[in-house]
């Protein structure tokens, strides 16, 4: 890593993945539950967005007042920010494909089952809970770092790790296996095959997350992050927000409508 790619980013962490999902979240539910709620969510997503894209305007006219000259356009871009965006962006490709499959067969279907008779609508929201928080909690971690607080970032950490092992005893160990007692298995047709392969792969990537978080636990522990030095916090903390965001569209898909 060269010494450049060390230095502090100038943008500070925020709370921009966790508004995004929330702003998601509160406009599905709503558009369920109470119109008024999904506007309020509405408006928080658009007006996050217009966040974004205004402070990357205000950024890319900074870099084009301080030197004229033409120059390679990821030069500022490290290989690992590259790389795990690109990563994410495979990622999209799988899960937006899945979803849109998702959505074919069951408008294709002649019957389905309504999900608020299959599903625990509590449950589900119990998990939507726990992972919005474990992705706070990555943005505390990533904070802290920045700031030169490695306990902050070792208890945002541990609490993202923990909070990511409670989602995935709740769907594996309570959910699932009472699905199963209802006798919805992943052979009860298209919504049981769809429902287990879904929310499994999805499953499967908290698992990734976690063994991921669990890594840059150790190296916190051994003095490996520093205000200039924490890479890996942040591009991890990509990735655990994405997969926060794919449960978002997950949540109101199988247990709302």
């Amino acid at each position: 890593m060269t010494a450049n790619q060390e230095q502090p980013e100038e943008n500070k962490s925020s709370l921009t993945p966790f508004l995004i999902a929330a702003g998601l979240a509160l406009f599905m539910l709503g558009l369920l539950i109470f119109i008024p709620l999904a506007i309020t969510g509405l408006i928080i997503f658009a007006l996050t967005l217009l966040k974004v894209y205004k402070d990357d305007v205000e950024e890319k006219f900074s870099e084009y007042k301080e030197s004229l000259e033409q120059r390679w356009p990821l030069e500022t871009l490290s290989k690992e920010k590259l790389g795990i965006w690109v990563f994410l962006m495979s990622e999209i490709l799988i899960f937006g494909s899945l979803i849109v499959a998702y959505f074919f067969v069951r408008i294709s279907s002649d019957s389905w089952p309504v999900a608020t008779q299959v599903h625990s609508v509590t449950i589900g929201m119990v998990n939507t809970i726990i992972l919005l928080t474990s992705s706070l909690f990555m943005v505390v971690a990533l904070y802290s770092i920045r700031t030169g607080n490695t306990t902050g970032l070792k208890i945002g950490l541990g609490s993202a790790f923990a909070l990511g092992f409670v989602f995935l005893d709740i769907k594996l160990g309570v959910e699932w296996p009472e699905l199963a007692r209802n006798g919805f298995t992943i052979n009860s047709g298209l919504p049981g095959s769809t429902y287990y392969m879904l929310t499994g792969l999805h499953a499967a990537h908290v698992a990734v997350g976690m063994a991921a978080i669990g890594y840059l636990i150790v190296r916190a522990s051994k003095g490996g992050f520093t205000s200039t030095k924490y890479t890996a916090v942040e591009n991890i903390g990509l990735y655990w927000h994405f997969v926060d965001i794919v449960w978002m569209f997950l949540f109101p898909l199988f247990y709302l409508i």
